[in-house]
């Protein structure tokens, strides 16, 4: 299998396929609704089942990715987005000038929320798209199956470099939203996350790690949401030191000089 059919769909790509779906489902309604009123029926030309059940999808789905990601933006958009859509059966019919006011301050609003909240949204779909990465490379070359989860940290290898190269290494990690980093008096962690949003952690035990410890030695700690989010279950044990070899190429590339081929390697794991 490849390893590009390993991870599961993002919850992103749900926006797209609902809306594809709304279309469809709105000419599949106009078109009865025509033939009804052609038959006799009093009955308006236009889909409000479909609008209203668009509308319920923008804020259940900002429900679901506020319990996904811990992030209160997706929920407040989702409730803007539905509650402008649900607005517009009244502009189709006709209604009067103030619920066409609200309509399209309601859109405003929307355009200025996103605005404000624009560095959150865009930090977190960047971290997201590169954790998902980074899980893909993990798991290219593992095969061997066997469920075996651990919220326990893995002890995953060794580094050699001087710290400051370490410290510029992950602020370029940092600054490619690759990882989000936490640093200590004695180590340093690299938090990536499929699920819960980046920009809202306040440690990085809360999400998957790596630990680059300043006496070389490194540790894994995979969060078991992002490990189930594996459509096989792979053992957990070789996907932590791939994963650790991962930064560790990494690593490498930065020393030589190379960052480039850091990033051409997460954009090659589409």
């Amino acid at each position: 299998m490849s390893y590009r059919s390993k991870i599961r769909m993002s919850i992103g790509w749900i926006y797209p396929i609902g809306i594809l779906i709304s279309y469809i489902f709105s000419i599949i309604e106009y078109g009865l609704r025509s033939y009804l009123v052609k038959s006799g029926h009093d009955l308006e030309g236009i889909p409000f089942v479909t609008i209203f059940l668009v509308s319920l999808f923008f804020i259940v789905l900002g429900i679901i990715q506020l319990f996904k990601y811990k992030n209160w933006i997706y929920p407040v958009l989702g409730f803007l987005i539905g509650l402008t859509t649900f607005q517009i059966s009244f502009i189709l019919t006709g209604y009067g000038d103030i619920l066409k006011f609200t309509y399209f301050g309601s859109f405003f609003i929307i355009i200025l929320f996103v605005i404000i909240n624009w560095n959150s949204f865009y930090s977190h779909e960047k971290f997201e798209a590169n954790s998902r990465r980074l899980f893909r490379l993990a798991s290219e070359r593992i095969y061997e199956t066997d469920d075996g989860f651990t919220e326990r940290p893995f002890v995953a290898g060794r580094f050699e470099c001087s710290r400051d190269e370490l410290l510029g290494f992950v602020r370029f990690l940092h600054g490619s939203y690759v990882i989000r980093p936490f640093y200590y008096e004695s180590y340093t962690d690299l938090a990536f996350s499929m699920n819960t949003s980046l920009v809202v952690i306040r440690e990085a035990t809360e999400v998957s790690h790596i630990r680059f410890n300043y006496d070389g030695s490194i540790t894994v700690r995979i969060s078991e949401k992002d490990y189930r989010d594996y459509r096989e279950r792979f053992s957990f044990d070789q996907l932590c030191t791939s994963m650790a070899m991962v930064f560790i190429r990494f690593l490498e590339y930065y020393k030589s000089g190379l960052e480039s081929r850091i990033i051409t390697e997460l954009k090659s794991a589409k």
